[in-house]
C-alpha cells in the first residue's frame, strides 16, 4: 500500500501535544516534525518530516501545496465550547507556566492572564477564534457555508484520519491502521490546569452568544462524530477487541509519573520515558492491536488525487498556468474555465514548464493554456475538474481579467 507522509493538523488546545506523544512513540523521540514558520522557513521541518514521514502543526489544509509534496491528513477535533474555554484558562494561567520560563503571549492572552478579560468575555466574543475547525480543515482564512462544505470534502478525500477529543484511543487506533503504526497510545500532555474554573461559571447568554457564533463548527463537530461512529461500526469485533486492549495498556501508562501532563514539548519527549511507555505497553498481548493493523493495511484505501497549480496570466483572451497531480504527476489533468456553474472551456495539461522541476515539484509537464470564449468576456473561474482544490491565482476573473 503506498503511503504517502502523515501530516497532522493541530487546532489549538485540542489535545495536539498528546497525539505528538503517539507519533514520537511510534517513530522515536524527535521524529515528529513540527512546522512552525521560522528564519529558514519550513526547510528544517520539512527535513525531519522527509525521513520520518510524520509532522504537522498549527497550519491550516494546504500544507501539500506548500511542500510540494502528497500528504496523508489526519486531525483531531473537540466540542467548541471546551476548546474555547480551555484556551482561555490555558491564558490564564500563563500557559501551564510557560510564560514565566520565558514563552511569548499575544496582547489579548496577555489581557487574560492579568485577569483583565472574564470568561464570558472571552466566550461571547469567540476570543480563541470563530469556527477555528472549519477555518483550517478548508483552508479558507475567512470562512462561511461554503468553507464548511469544502472542510468536509476534505474530511472525506483526504483528511484520511480524523477523531475526537473525547475519545482519544479510538482515533489512534484508528491512525494505526491507517498508517501501520505499532503503538495506539499516547502520554497525556499540556493538559490546562483545572484551578479556578469553579470560581468562574459560563453564563448562558454567554455560551448561546457563542454557539451562534460558532454554528459551522458545531456542524462539523457532528460530522466527525458520525463518520467516527460509523467507520468503528463498519469495523466491526476486530475493531472493539482491539481498543479493549488499548485501554487497559492506557489505564497503565496513565498511572505512570508524568512529567509533561501540564507541561510544553518545546524541547521534546525525553527517549528513555517514552521507552519505558513502551515497555509497560509490551507487558501486555498486543496480538489484538496487532490483528486489526494487519486487517486495515491489507485494505486497498480510495486514492483522492491532490493538486497544486497556479493561473499565471490572462493575455490576449488566453488563460495560462499549470497544475500538478501530486500523487500522480505523470497523469495530466483537466482544467475547465467556468462562468458561474457552467464550463464554457476546457483543456488536459501536459505543456512543457521547466521551471517546476527547479522548484521542486515531480514533473515538468503540467502547463496549460485555454482560449477564453465570447461567454466568459464579463468574468469566469479557472478549476480542476472534479476537485475542491484552489489553485493560486484563481478565483473569479473580470475588469480587465485583474482577479476580483
Amino acid at each position: 500500500m503506498k503511503k504517502n507522509p502523515i501530516f497532522f493538523i493541530h487546532p489549538p488546545k485540542s489535545a495536539g501535544s498528546t497525539v505528538i506523544s503517539f507519533f514520537d512513540l511510534n517513530v522515536g523521540a524527535g521524529g515528529f516534525a513540527n512546522f512552525e514558520w521560522g528564519s529558514s522557513g519550513w526547510q528544517p521541518a520539512r527535513e525531519i518530516f522527509l525521513r520520518s514521514g510524520v509532522g504537522g502543526g498549527h497550519q491550516p489544509y494546504g500544507m501539500h501545496s506548500a511542500l510540494r509534496l502528497a500528504l496523508d491528513y489526519c486531525t483531531i477535533v473537540r466540542d467548541p465550547l471546551a476548546r474555547q474555554i480551555s484556551h482561555y484558562w490555558y491564558a490564564r494561567n500563563g500557559k501551564n507556566g510557560a510564560v514565566a520560563r520565558g514563552t511569548s503571549v499575544t496582547p489579548l492572552e496577555g489581557s487574560v492572564q492579568r485577569g483583565e478579560v472574564s470568561l464570558d468575555e472571552w466566550i461571547e466574543k469567540s476570543l480563541a477564534g470563530t469556527n477555528v475547525f472549519v477555518q483550517m480543515l478548508s483552508g479558507h482564512p475567512a470562512v462561511d457555508e461554503k468553507s464548511l462544505e469544502v472542510a468536509l470534502v476534505n474530511l472525506e478525500r483526504h483528511i484520511t484520519t480524523a477523531g475526537t477529543c473525547e475519545d482519544i484511543s479510538a482515533f489512534l487506533l484508528r491512525l494505526c491502521g491507517r498508517a501501520g503504526f505499532e503503538f495506539p497510545f499516547y502520554i497525556n500532555t499540556n493538559s490546562t490546569e483545572k484551578s479556578g474554573k469553579d470560581a468562574a461559571p459560563t453564563s448562558e447568554a454567554a455560551v448561546e452568544i457563542f454557539k451562534r457564533s460558532n454554528g459551522l463548527d458545531y456542524a462539523l463537530f457532528r460530522h466527525v462524530k458520525e463518520r467516527v461512529d460509523n467507520e468503528i461500526r463498519n469495523q466491526g469485533a476486530v475493531f472493539h477487541r482491539a481498543l479493549g486492549v488499548v485501554k487497559a495498556v492506557q489505564s497503565e501508562i496513565n498511572k505512570l509519573e508524568n512529567p509533561y501532563s501540564h507541561r510544553s514539548i518545546l524541547s521534546g519527549f525525553d527517549p528513555d520515558y517514552l521507552d519505558h511507555v513502551r515497555q509497560v505497553a509490551r507487558s501486555f498481548d498486543l496480538g489484538p492491536i496487532e490483528e486489526y493493523v494487519r486487517v486495515c493495511q491489507a485494505q486497498q484505501p480510495t486514492d483522492f488525487d491532490m493538486y497544486d497549480g497556479c493561473v499565471d496570466s490572462v493575455n490576449d483572451r488566453v488563460v495560462s498556468g499549470w497544475v500538478v497531480n501530486l500523487n500522480h504527476p505523470e497523469k495530466k489533468v483537466l482544467v475547465e474555465i467556468c462562468v458561474g456553474d457552467r464550463v464554457v472551456a476546457s483543456s488536459l495539461t501536459g505543456g512543457y514548464r521547466p521551471d517546476l522541476t527547479e522548484a521542486g515539484y515531480p514533473t515538468s509537464e503540467a502547463g496549460f493554456s485555454i482560449q477564453l470564449p465570447e461567454s466568459a468576456m464579463s468574468g469566469f473561474r479557472v478549476v480542476v475538474a472534479g476537485s475542491s482544490e484552489m489553485l493560486h491565482g484563481t478565483g473569479t476573473w473580470q475588469c480587465g481579467w485583474h482577479r476580483a
